[in-house]
């Protein structure tokens, strides 16, 4: 068989065992150019057992198309509702891990749950945000309490759920199953003795045995955890060669060649599978990883952020504001000498001796500096003695900054945009040195 022959075989077996005709969705229309030009790329024709590695487990890898989903999740109910009592059955969301506020894919897959099986809304509850609701009730009640008890236990009554006999949640993936975990660690109290049914799309081995650990562990006493799919690593199928040679070669490709911070997915979970909407993080990266300009996903993933929730934007905007104005202030003979993060500080500290919580957070991403790194700064500024311990300028750093032009300067104006030509070399915040002025800008 001809390698082109080989190509052609893998990709038609992808289409049809995931059902794929003629399809618009973005992952896979005009899939088998977009494949080919997947394994076109330069950093795989330098590397062709990784190449055709990538090629081989495309036989392994399963597509969930809207269609697809759509058709499992009423499979799912149609099963469901022969086995529970509606009038007394809620369905809830599983939040995300990192931020409970934030809609996730859970949320997304529960109400295309109920859009196909046209649910009422009132059949849907979130048990976080009941499981909230409740706490902060009791804890603001037993404060006012006078003379109160600390070590007192906080009775928490979830009135809602006392006639509520299942809970069902809905999910589409789960790689390490610690999300869930965590989600049923949180409503112990709540639902462990209540049935409770989980439903995953896809799973894999790792997750779904941290699941049913947490049922134990957590005193679920009518728990079922359902899929659609389980999935075992590819590379446990008995061949040593796959499994001890290949893949410690992808793991270092993906590490080392296209600088994947989640090779082989995130924790390693080796996950083959991507959904029409996203591509789950715990897929061998070399699918979706797209943070190196030099290589081209085959399913690249859906990160984009409307919202600047965390600042990131504003911070990046403030930082090129400080760069750039420090490059019209300093006297360009002194420049090439200092390191400019431990200026920015300075001068932060000159304006901000007082500072409040808020605006240590500010300092700290303006910098890109967590709490260890930001002491660490403090510690060699009070090694140069140009701070005390109280984080007051000593003289030797009010004339630090006086040489520097920098003395009277705010802080606050140093992060504001000022509308004049941009010098050739303004710094940027990872240099550590001041810039020089070009002569006549």
């Amino acid at each position: 068989m001809t390698n082109e022959e080989k190509f052609q075989n893998i990709v038609n077996n992808f289409l049809e065992s995931n059902e794929i005709s003629n399809s618009s969705e973005r992952y896979v229309k005009n899939f088998p150019q977009k494949m080919g030009k997947f394994l076109g790329q330069n950093k795989l024709k330098e590397n062709l057992e990784i190449s055709n590695l990538l090629l081989y487990l495309m036989q392994f890898y399963t597509y969930y198309s809207r269609e697809k989903v759509e058709e499992l999740l009423k499979g799912f109910y149609e099963d469901l509702i022969l086995n529970i009592n509606e009038e007394y059955t809620i369905y809830s969301p599983i939040p995300s891990e990192k931020d409970v506020s934030r809609a996730n894919s859970s949320n997304f897959y529960l109400n295309k749950f109920f859009e196909i099986n046209d649910l009422s809304n009132d059949q849907q509850l979130s048990l976080i945000a009941l499981y909230l609701d409740v706490e902060n009730k009791a804890m603001a009640k037993e404060l006012k309490k006078p003379n109160r008890d600390t070590n007192a236990e906080i009775i928490k009554v979830y009135g809602k759920l006392s006639y509520i006999e299942t809970i069902v949640c809905i999910d589409d993936f789960s790689g390490t199953g610690k999300t869930i975990k965590k989600f049923l660690k949180v409503c112990a109290d709540m639902i462990s003795e209540k049935e409770v049914i989980i439903y995953v799309i896809h799973i894999t081995k790792k997750a779904y045995e941290t699941i049913i650990q947490a049922f134990e562990e957590f005193g679920y006493t009518n728990a079922k955890l359902r899929y659609t799919k389980i999935q075992t690593s590819i590379f446990l199928k008995g061949d040593d060669y796959l499994n001890h040679v290949l893949k410690s070669k992808l793991l270092t490709f993906e590490k080392n060649i296209i600088n994947s911070k989640n090779p082989l997915g995130y924790g390693e979970t080796e996950a083959l599978c991507t959904f029409y909407r996203n591509c789950p993080n715990n897929t061998i990266s070399s699918y979706w990883w797209d943070e190196d300009e030099a290589w081209n996903a085959l399913f690249p993933r859906t990160n984009n952020q409307t919202i600047d929730f965390h600042g990131n934007k504003k911070h990046s905007a403030i930082r090129e504001n400080i760069n750039y104005n420090l490059s019209l202030i300093v006297p360009k003979h002194l420049s090439g000498t200092y390191d400019i993060k431990e200026l920015m500080y300075l001068v932060y500290l000159n304006n901000h001796n007082h500072q409040d919580s808020f605006e240590k957070i500010e300092i700290k991403q303006i910098l890109r500096y967590n709490d260890s790194q930001l002491l660490e700064l403090r510690h060699s500024l009070l090694k140069k003695d140009f701070i005390n311990e109280s984080d007051f300028l000593t003289d030797i750093g009010l004339e630090f900054l006086k040489k520097l032009n920098l003395n009277k300067t705010l802080f606050s104006k140093l992060t504001q945009e000022i509308f004049v030509r941009k010098t050739e070399d303004s710094l940027t915040v990872d240099n550590f040195y001041i810039p020089k002025i070009v002569e006549g800008k």
